[in-house]
């Protein structure tokens, strides 16, 4: 009993050693404050994207709580009255300074007993993240007195987090560590890897190509679209193109454009081909349904140039449609189409700029950094302009020239009511615009532009040369002061002649999709045509990373 007794005292006594301390290691806290901007507007996402990050990392179950509070400060003074507003132990506080392509970042705190600490970090902004992790390493270790901290994904030294598709690129400054976005994973090098699906060469060369489900199995199926023909295929399992239908659209035009969009409402794509006819450019359009794998008419055909354009609030594909213009080619208005039976006419005009027409436009969907939504147009000469609020507000216009469509039509200029003397003339060319996509791939809110740069010396040199033998696909952003590049695809041996944005081989993985037309070494007549796809997956995600810091290791310093 007497034995018992002393056990029992001596449990008592470390119980009431024990607990005090436990409680003293539970009770520490830590605010952080929203740091202060020294940069460009488009940074200023970083006051709150910055703390997030140092948060993520100081959070010790039992040991600490860190959380962030809405109290701006910039002095010791302010710092400590919030410290001591919040019953907290300790403030984190700071400034990042953001000056061309280098940023310098500043982490303060200050404890109860008055003990202050300070750090600087340097480096690029394509850097920031690691910066800002660093910082955030030795506030833990040598302010608040916690062992080493790491970040979810960190596995060691010279390893990547979420490494993206080898075959796009994202930073251009020799570092090593490239990514698309954080939330992205991607594994894998180089060509073997699956990082880029390429098709064997079909026999044609293509004008346009759409991917979707077409016949409402459930799978997407690839349009392909030649000078006259449309040819359904299928991706099969070993990379090849099946070819599942084929018809010819019209034997006296020549095709166009091809957009998809459900014209039915019975919840599968159909095409919709516009052609024109090659001497005086007059254009019909047709529209294709692939339903019970037989391509067939599901509307009668229109004399006009008609397309599919997203337009705001709801992004809804629209089908749209512009009249000819014997003198300008396109008649002025921008119509959406209605459809009576199996009949379409030209309904409601769309509130558009000057240039504007059904197949160069689309909206870019406003995000947090920006004002609104913004129209996208490509001009006559292939540079972009974009264009905000109600009147149409022109706010900027891109140097470089994107697209670079060999498809286009001979257009004579003439006077009213005169014809043009063809003999002495020489006529001008409407380039049919490739598909303008916008998308927020990462799921951030935040929305890119994908778009073709076409690259070739002889280009510059030559107006009218068109068979660009690389290309690179872009996706653009709005950072405030006009479109930047957020990455880009390595540069693409081939013509390109088509983007699309659709999961082309049905495995549950989106694609970024671009239709290729070869070299035109051996004569226009041998060219031959090929689809390659970049798998975008997003589906292995890192949730312990602020999807705010989605742009400190994407934005290229140029």
């Amino acid at each position: 009993m007497k034995t018992f007794l002393r056990l029992f005292i001596a449990v008592l006594l470390l119980l009431v050693v024990w607990l005090p301390a436990t409680a003293n290691a539970v009770s520490k806290s830590v605010i952080l404050s929203p740091f202060s901007i020294t940069a460009p507007q488009s940074y200023a996402y970083l006051s709150k994207a910055v703390p997030a990050t140092i948060q993520a990392g100081l959070n010790r179950p039992g040991v600490l709580e860190a959380r962030p509070v809405q109290i701006k400060i910039s002095s010791l003074a302010e710092a400590r009255k919030a410290r001591n507003a919040q019953h907290a132990d300790y403030v984190v506080w700071g400034v990042v300074t953001v000056l061309g392509n280098e940023c310098t970042v500043e982490v303060n705190s200050s404890d109860r007993d008055g003990k202050t600490w300070s750090k600087t970090g340097q480096g690029p902004v394509s850097g920031l993240t690691a910066t800002v992790q660093n910082l955030a390493a030795a506030l833990s270790s040598e302010a608040l007195g916690l062992p080493g901290m790491a970040y979810a994904g960190q596995q060691g030294e010279g390893q990547m987090i979420n490494r993206m598709n080898s075959d796009i690129v994202v930073n251009e400054t020799g570092q090593q560590q490239v990514y698309l976005n954080p939330q992205f994973r991607y594994q894998g090098a180089w060509a073997n890897d699956a990082s880029r699906l390429r098709t064997q060469r079909l026999p044609n060369k293509m004008v346009d190509m759409a991917v979707g489900d077409f016949n409402g199995d459930g799978k997407n199926e690839i349009a392909v679209l030649g000078d006259h023909k449309l040819i359904i295929y299928a991706w099969s399992a070993n990379g090849k193109l099946k070819p599942l239908g084929e018809t010819v659209v019209s034997r006296s035009n020549l095709n166009f454009s091809m957009r998809a969009v459900d014209i039915n409402r019975d919840g599968v794509k159909d095409l919709v081909i516009a052609t024109y006819e090659q001497d005086s450019n007059r254009p019909y359009s047709y529209f294709y349904t692939f339903a019970g794998n037989k391509l067939a008419e599901c509307a009668e055909r229109v004399p006009y140039f008609a397309s599919v354009v997203s337009t705001p609030p709801n992004f809804a594909p629209t089908l749209v449609g512009q009249g000819w213009d014997s003198i300008k080619l396109f008649a002025p208005d921008v119509r959406v189409m209605e459809k009576h039976g199996a009949k379409l006419t030209l309904g409601s005009r769309l509130d558009l700029p000057e240039g504007a027409k059904v197949f160069n436009i689309c909206w870019l969907p406003g995000d947090k950094n920006s004002k609104g939504d913004q129209l996208v147009m490509l001009t006559d000469d292939e540079r972009i302009k974009l264009f905000q609020g109600s009147g149409n507000t022109l706010i900027h216009t891109t140097i470089e020239r994107f697209s670079g469509s060999a498809t286009g039509m001979e257009h004579y200029k003439g006077m009213p009511g005169l014809d043009p003397d063809r003999n002495y003339q020489l006529p001008g060319k409407y380039y049919a615009s490739m598909r303008l996509i916008t998308a927020d791939l990462g799921h951030t809110g935040e929305y890119v532009l994908l778009i073709n740069k076409p690259i070739s010396t002889a280009s510059q040199l030559f107006d009218r040369y068109r068979y660009f033998p690389q290309g690179e696909i872009h996706a653009l952003y709005w950072d405030g002061v006009g479109l930047a590049l957020k990455w880009k695809t390595r540069r693409i041996r081939g013509s390109v002649a088509s983007v699309d944005l659709a999961d082309a081989n049905n495995d549950g993985v989106l694609d970024l999709v671009v239709g290729l037309n070869t070299s035109p070494d051996l004569g226009v007549g041998s060219r031959q045509c090929m689809i390659t796809a970049y798998p975008l997956d997003i589906s292995q995600t890192n949730p312990n990373v602020p999807a705010d810091l989605s742009d400190f290791e994407v934005t290229p310093n140029q």
